[in-house]
């Protein structure tokens, strides 16, 4: 789910399935949930690179984007 979303906001789909996905959100409030809170957690930690924070809080960090 969270690579769709990312696909659909980095706009990487194609456009009859960014269609669907768009559908999709407006009528569902548990993936419309969780599209705003990658939005929230985009604007919040966007400025983090690597060498502002330690290695292993970035590594941890992405593993559990990528485990949810």
């Amino acid at each position: 789910m969270l690579e769709l979303l990312t696909d659909y906001l980095e706009e990487a789909l194609p456009a009859g399935r960014r269609r669907l996905v768009a559908d999709h959100l407006g009528g569902c409030p548990a993936c419309s949930g969780r599209l705003a809170q990658v939005l929230a957690t985009i604007a919040l930690l966007g400025c983090l690179r690597d060498g502002v924070i330690s290695a292993p809080v970035l590594t941890a960090l992405r593993e559990s984007f990528l485990a949810s």
